[in-house]
């Protein structure tokens, strides 16, 4: 029974990690055409759903350690499967918005309320080991939505498509409530909101230029892989919807592998954290770099490629950085810590997919309108790329001079205290 809902909490967040990827990225042209719909309006419909998954990871770790894991997972599995079945019947736009932002709301809780599951229904020598998994699952999602969803949407349609996956989706989480309810679990506690944790982190000023870092590397990533990344490769290189759908799964495959190597990456420098995150922050501007270079001289499509892996493998620092996060803020705030972290980074990937979509329609007297594609020119991808080549550059400067080093070592509550007494 435990194996048929750990199961069944992968398969729902493979889908919430799915749902985060599809939606514009690859039907981006489809919803366009469909929705008569600006270049912004498409983006917002990625960032409305990091809008809310952003401002929910502040509560959602309260909620899950609260009321347990598995009603906080039921719940948001629930409204995530509303929303989903909302998304391909959706007529307006208005309501297509409404969709996301439910699966965003919905999906904010999955996560936190996985692990908190694992945690109860496990023994303790089983979490790291099931970690691994719920991490792969989330990939398998993500690269699900590249390549796979683009040949289903090509034979099928993408309503077709999405609705098959609301269905997936009811099933995952009728069988996750069926299950869990006869599995133990922890039952409801009060206590307060760690208001003073809270305020203890926002303050604390080794955490600036982390937070900033975050709100940089892993939405530049995001921005290529998830939202533009196969339009781009349509019109400027040229590449059919299937072939950029290829490059955009090479570089999930890439993002994945590089993810799950943070850890071993961190025992080859000795438990230090500034190499990995100085050596991603490195990456992340020579891969943007790369592709302003590439659209300026209209380079082979291979190099194309090779940016967008070398943007991937920058995924690797993931693990440094939370737990740099972790190791300066006093050890009795680590949920709190994570959360604050993981808000400034979806809150990063919204303004930043906001922002692309207004690049995008600033050289909207441009376009041209090919069958049900609209194509944007080349030099608003430049503008594009160069602006994240300069936010790239900001953060390896503070990746360098501002990021602190502490060698593996968590500060002690005393020593916290009297730094900011």
């Amino acid at each position: 029974m435990r194996f048929v809902a750990f199961m069944a909490m992968l398969v729902i967040y493979s889908l919430a990690f799915f749902q985060r990827t599809a939606v514009p990225g690859t039907i981006f042209d489809e919803l366009q055409h469909d929705f008569s719909l600006s270049a912004s309006a498409v983006t917002a419909l990625g960032s409305l759903f990091i809008y809310i998954y952003a401002a929910m990871q502040l509560v959602v770790g309260i909620v899950a350690d609260r009321y347990g894991g598995r009603r906080a997972l039921l719940f948001g599995g629930s409204v995530m499967c509303v929303g989903a079945a909302m998304f391909p019947a959706a007529q307006t736009a208005s309501v297509l918005l409404a969709s996301r932002l439910l699966i965003g709301f919905g999906t904010s809780f999955v996560y936190l309320s996985v692990v908190k599951e694992v945690d109860t229904l496990f023994a303790s020598r089983h979490f790291a080991s099931l970690l691994g998994l719920v991490l792969l699952a989330s990939y398998m999602g993500n690269i699900a939505a590249t390549l796979p969803f683009e040949r289903a949407v090509h034979a099928f349609g993408w309503r077709q498509s999405m609705a098959v996956v609301a269905g997936v989706s009811i099933i995952a989480v009728a069988v996750a409530y069926f299950v869990l309810r006869q599995l133990k679990h922890d039952a409801p506690r009060s206590g307060e909101i760690p208001v003073q944790l809270l305020w203890d982190v926002l303050l604390n000023r080794r955490n600036r230029a982390l937070l900033v870092c975050g709100m940089i590397n892993f939405p530049v990533t995001f921005v290529v892989q998830a939202v533009l990344g196969k339009k781009f490769l349509q019109d400027v290189v040229g590449l059919s919807s299937a072939g950029a759908a290829t490059f955009v799964l090479v570089m999930a495959c890439f993002c994945g592998m590089a993810a799950v190597s943070g850890g071993p990456a961190l025992k080859l420098t000795g438990q230090r954290r500034k190499p990995v995150i100085i050596g991603a922050a490195s990456m992340i501007l020579g891969s943007t770099l790369l592709l302003l270079f590439a659209a300026l001289v209209d380079a082979p499509q291979w190099v194309f490629l090779v940016s967008y892996v070398l943007l991937a493998i920058s995924m690797v620092s993931s693990p440094s950085t939370s737990a740099t996060m972790k190791e300066v803020n006093r050890p009795d705030a680590v949920a709190v810590t994570i959360s604050v972290l993981n808000t400034a980074t979806y809150l990063g990937v919204g303004i930043l997919g906001s922002a692309t979509g207004l690049i995008l329609d600033a050289f909207g007297k441009a376009v041209e309108t090919t069958g049900d594609r609209i194509i944007y020119p080349r030099t608003a991808y430049i503008t594009l790329f160069a602006c994240l080549a300069g936010l790239a550059l900001v953060s390896l400067l503070l990746s360098i001079f501002r990021v602190p080093e502490t060698h593996g070592r968590p500060v002690t509550l005393e020593e916290f205290e009297r730094e900011f007494a």
